[in-house]
């Protein structure tokens, strides 16, 4: 199933590990418990950022370089381009059908405007990790027979993008089954209730399909339970911990009354900001969604979780996903799926090694030069008393270098405390294409985020992280399959790099401490990424992953043997899960640096963030290759 949430895997582990790093290079004292938030649990109003004088697009090189071209076309070019054209909204009308109702509803609000009258499929599939969801080889067949140099800029970068993803597609098609729709770290089972909650009601219609959709949850759960018996069949279950973990999660769910459940709430909210019901018929809709509640939502987690406890004998601690029939070359179409990269894990390791002694050099220079700074580090806390104040604060701060959210609005809200056990620390909600301008939502888990956590999570969130890349990639009036297409690595290496800006962004800390705590909190979640890399490509085994982690974090079965186990099953049951943020950042980073060294003192940061935001979700060599041709730098400075 596909749905446009930027989650958060590692908020509450970074938190945490930050000051075992810091602990652990001292040869100080033990570990250092998050401390609880003190966020208010009021929700803050609708925010509006500045609009920048003139409007960002009319300030964007990049979007010069792609509107902008260089000859004239002749009328066999302006042909091919208008049957491009017509060949991506094909692809995407296909997407959508395959997608189903329920996202397509978060990605478009008026679909008819985009030529899509009927979505039959409600729910759309949820047992893969492919970027496209079009068939690879007959689509792959179609786009070959564009001529390459007909096409605008704009259009060649959509052929890239299509080029490459549906070749990863056709390479992971033999292992549908190896997806694990359950996994523990913000799984379909504990993401559901955040969808239903966030539907937003446009139109009429919406409240019969929200309704239409959640009578259809028997059934989902019908395809997911037998999704998990064929992987039980195929002896790739889960292993029991994992499973005890998912049960949990989902009866978390059920832990209050229908009548008492929260989305009776939202649902009502919905209905009445709408405008578009009558009071008779708000009451009459709130009597039939408790109905469906009873009827339809509880029976369906009653039965998921019925059904998994019965499969306990299937359990299997596999292990990492090397450990899997045909495991080494599964990860390597895993891998260039869901990572967008042809680079290998091998590669990736080495990378991710380099880093790392880099950064403990780089620690071990500001500890010689301020030898109390290391020690303000694990003391210190970021402010976090007041979220939509914060992320007001960074609007303000990066005004000059980002561009702005250009009269978008926004709201923080809270994970109800029924989910926070279930659902990940912070994400974003990528708002609708055709209303981007006014549904943009935070939300924070208070449950599992740490108050020393939530300035730069809000950055990476919010701005200019997860919320700029949605915004102004929207505003940009992307091909829909474009905008349908989520590159992890792309919007998380971007949201890692803005994450680890963002501590400069902190009033009254110094910049050896800021140098300190961006380059501390990299290196943890370098040091995730390669035990993620360690379990899921290497292959360790159990007690090899533990030696590692009492090691370098001091995290044993004795000291805190729930944490050790939270950390394997989210890495085993969604494998390199950590990679997005980790590799994104050191690309975001290495094109940062390349396109400084080549153009010197013509290097413009604003123009840098703009561009890499302008050419949208991508592969990053495909991001590469854009960046060298709007600056012009492909060959020398």
């Amino acid at each position: 199933m596909i749905f446009h949430v930027k989650r958060r895997f590692t908020r509450r582990m970074l938190s945490f590990i930050l000051c075992l790093l810091l602990t652990v290079s001292l040869c100080a004292c033990g570990k250092k418990e998050p401390a609880p938030t003190t966020a208010a649990e009021t929700e803050p109003k609708p925010t509006s950022a500045p609009v920048t004088p003139g409007g960002m697009l009319a300030r964007s090189r990049a979007q010069a370089y792609f509107t902008s071209e260089e000859t004239s076309y002749t009328d066999r070019q302006k042909q091919t381009q208008a049957a491009f054209d017509d060949f991506l909204a094909t692809c995407f009308t296909e997407y959508v059908n395959r997608a189903g109702r329920l996202n397509i509803h978060f990605l478009l609000h008026r679909p008819e405007e985009y030529g899509i009258t009927e979505v039959k499929n409600l729910f759309g599939p949820f047992s893969s990790v492919a970027s496209t969801y079009l068939n690879p080889e007959e689509t792959l067949k179609e786009l070959s027979e564009f001529t390459y140099e007909d096409l605008t800029r704009r259009q060649r970068l959509v052929y890239d993008i299509l080029n490459f993803s549906l070749h990863a597609d056709a390479d992971l098609e033999p292992y549908a089954y190896y997806a694990e729709p359950l996994y523990t770290s913000g799984g379909l089972h504990s993401m559901l209730p955040i969808y239903f909650a966030e539907y937003t009601f446009t139109r009429s219609s919406d409240a019969e399909d929200y309704l239409a959709l959640m009578e259809s949850l028997p059934a989902l759960m019908d395809d997911i339970i037998a999704h998990e018996q064929k992987r039980a069949d195929l002896g790739i279950f889960m292993s029991k911990d994992a499973l005890d973990t998912v049960i949990e999660q989902a009866r978390a769910v059920l832990e209050s009354a229908p009548e008492d459940f929260y989305l009776n709430e939202t649902f009502d909210e919905m209905l009445q900001e709408s405008g578009c019901f009558s009071n008779e018929e708000i009451t009459a809709y709130k009597a039939r969604h408790l109905t469906a509640l009873k009827e339809y939502f509880f029976p369906a987690y009653d039965k998921l979780v019925s059904a998994l406890d019965g499969m306990r004998s299937s359990c299997k601690d596999i292990g990492g996903a090397v450990h899997l029939p045909d495991g080494e070359a599964y990860i390597a179409a895993y891998s260039k799926a869901y990572l967008a990269t042809d680079m290998s894990l091998a590669d990736i390791k080495a990378a991710l090694e380099a880093s790392n002694s880099n950064l403990q050099a780089k620690l071990s220079a500001l500890s010689s030069i301020s030898p109390g700074t290391a020690l303000s580090a694990i003391s210190y806390k970021q402010p976090s008393e007041d979220p939509a104040g914060i992320v007001s604060h960074l609007i303000d701060y990066y005004a000059e270098r980002f561009p702005s959210l250009n009269g978008c609005t926004y709201q923080i809200h809270y994970v109800p405390k029924g989910m926070e056990g279930s659902v990940s620390p912070a994400f974003y909600i990528v708002p609708a294409l055709d209303d981007y301008k006014n549904h943009n939502n935070i939300y924070i888990n208070n449950g599992s985020i740490d108050n020393n956590g939530l300035f730069t999570t809000l950055a990476h969130e919010g701005y200019p992280g997860h919320m700029l890349q949605g915004t102004y990639y929207a505003a940009t009036d992307p091909a829909g399959i474009r905008s349908a297409l989520l590159y992890l690595t792309y919007a998380e290496g971007w949201a890692a790099y803005v994450e680890r800006l963002s501590f400069e962004a902190i009033d009254g800390i110094d910049s050896t401490l800021v140098k300190f705590l961006a380059i501390n909190s990299q290196l943890s979640l370098n040091m995730l990424a390669l035990v993620d890399l360690g379990l899921n490509y290497t292959g360790w085994s159990f007690k090899e992953y533990s030696d590692f982690m009492a090691l370098n974090f001091g995290i044993t079965a004795s000291s805190n043997p729930e944490l050790l186990s939270q950390f394997y099953q989210n890495m085993t049951t969604l494998p390199f899960s950590y990679l997005p943020y980790a590799l994104g950042y050191l690309e975001v980073d290495r094109l940062k640096t390349e396109q400084e060294e080549f153009l010197g003192d013509r290097f413009d940061e604003y123009q840098f963030h703009d561009a890499f935001l302008n050419i949208g979700p991508a592969p990053m060599a495909i991001v590469e290759k854009y960046m060298k041709e709007i600056f012009n730098y492909s060959a020398s400075k």
